[in-house]
């Protein structure tokens, strides 16, 4: 009985959080995507490296922040905004750098792994003898254990 409130409590809690995101869909917020927090979404921080400015609170990522806010206002393009902090930092900027150049590697590299795990996947030989297929030895010995085992087993009931 209890496993059964357990299952009806887990049942329960999966149907609410479904019901939640049905709801995010169907009443979420129809409006434009912010085109300031995508671009900030595509610039690293300079100061945390991994993140991007929209995740980071360092004083540097408020600042950049700042700074595309006021060019996106100004009616600067995404490439301009972009060209702005590339010029100023580099490629290295990007979280997504362009497939070119010095980072053409960085993107190559995963294609090339994946290739050649192809071929080693593809080209793997075989056992050469059948899965499933016994020699006569091996029938011989698999058929004396079984009669061993049935002498054993018989043994048993006997007693």
């Amino acid at each position: 009985m209890r496993e059964l409130f357990q299952r009806a409590g887990v049942l329960g809690a999966i149907v609410a959080l479904l019901g939640v995101v049905v709801a995010g869909l169907v009443f979420g917020s129809g409006q434009p995507p912010d085109r300031a927090y995508e671009l900030e979404q595509r610039l690293r921080c300079p100061v945390c490296k991994s993140v991007s400015i929209a995740e980071s609170m360092s004083d540097t990522a408020v600042a950049m922040r700042a700074t595309v806010s006021e060019q996106v206002d100004a009616g600067r393009s995404d490439q301009e905004i972009v060209a702005y902090f590339t010029a100023r930092y580099g490629d290295w900027i990007l979280l997504d750098p362009p497939a070119g150049g010095d980072t053409l590697l960085l993107w190559l590299i995963p294609l090339g792994v994946a290739a050649v795990a192809g071929v080693v996947v593809l080209t793997r030989r075989r056992p050469a003898d059948e899965q499933g297929q016994l020699d006569d030895a091996d029938r011989q010995r698999v058929t004396e254990a079984v009669a061993g085992m049935r002498a054993t087993a018989e043994e048993e009931d006997r007693l």
